[in-house]
């Protein structure tokens, strides 16, 4: 039984390998994810002299017995035959690379694991997200929710551009809508997928309403990665722009190792300038973007 994108949960792990895999680092890996989430559900196939029946009719016999739904189930399998069956089935999943099976071809699977003890439960469900286009939660602050942009943000979006004192210091939406979603959808499918960072929503805690977004980006000529921001004309001198920066800083140290950062602001944009040096970015010089004469900002964080 499929249900709505909205509801769908991790709820079940299957871990499917052979028998000449080592079994501890499988089981070590099970029992942190245990450790780290009590409720989830774990299978562990070993292909043994136990089992008669071939890998995927083992597994299809699995799911068509226990697992009442399908979509809740992320399988991790060292076997070019069960990664063939995931995605024929649309069932989430990962390759699990070892010594034994470098020749077989996982081209078509979205994720590989070749350490799975360094796997937590975390990385385990964003996998599990990416599969069904759920977006991932960045974080969540005291007063907000960064996450991934969805094609749905699309309306809340223009209403946020449609203050014209805010978009002249950065770029506009496109004016066809259905060219917006279409850049949208393609920035989901290629920045989020394979950089796995970028510019996010920004949405209160509280409603869910989308007020702005956020996040991280590639300026041509600079090796650090770019902070901008953009909040809707009713939010703003909230702080909610130092809430998302600071949050957005944290997160690209600990999960993408990343400590060094630049900003572009106008010198008219006194918001702005005051904003990024009050948060330890000091100028670099000048830059002209489109254009425009642009106070260049970095900031490096001790590691």
């Amino acid at each position: 039984m499929k249900i709505d994108k909205k509801d769908r949960k991790l709820s079940h792990i299957v871990v499917d390998v052979y028998k000449n895999v080592a079994k501890h680092p499988i089981l070590s890996f099970c029992t942190n994810i245990k450790n780290e989430n009590p409720e989830i559900g774990f299978t562990y196939l070993c292909y043994d002299n136990q089992i008669k029946e071939d890998d995927v009719r083992c597994l299809s016999n699995l799911i068509n017995s226990q697992i009442k739904n399908p979509d809740s189930l992320f399988i991790i399998t060292d076997s070019e035959d069960v990664i063939s069956f995931t995605i024929t089935n649309r069932l989430a999943g990962a390759a699990y690379y070892t010594e034994n099976n470098r020749k077989c071809k996982f081209s078509k699977v979205l994720y590989c694991i070749e350490d799975i003890e360094l796997m937590s439960y975390d990385r385990i469900n964003k996998m599990w997200q990416r599969h069904f286009g759920i977006p991932w939660t960045i974080s969540v602050t005291k007063r907000l929710v960064i996450r991934e942009q969805t094609t749905d943000d699309i309306p809340a979006l223009y209403e946020v551009y449609s203050d014209k004192d805010a978009v002249k210091y950065m770029e506009d939406l496109y004016e066809d809508e259905a060219m917006e979603k279409e850049y949208i959808q393609k920035y989901i499918d290629n920045q989020y997928r394979f950089f796995e960072y970028g510019v996010w929503a920004l949405t209160l805690k509280d409603s869910g309403r989308l007020i702005g977004r956020a996040g991280l980006s590639v300026r041509e000529g600079y090796d650090a990665l770019e902070i901008g921001y953009i909040i809707g004309k009713p939010y703003r001198r909230c702080g909610y722009a130092r809430e998302a920066i600071e949050a957005i800083i944290e997160y690209a140290e600990r999960e993408l190792n990343v400590h060094d950062f630049t900003a572009f602001s106008k010198e008219e944009n006194k918001a702005s300038t005051g904003l990024l040096e009050s948060l330890g970015f000091t100028i670099r010089g000048t830059a002209v973007i489109k254009g425009g004469r642009h106070i260049v900002y970095s900031l490096t964080k001790q590691q």
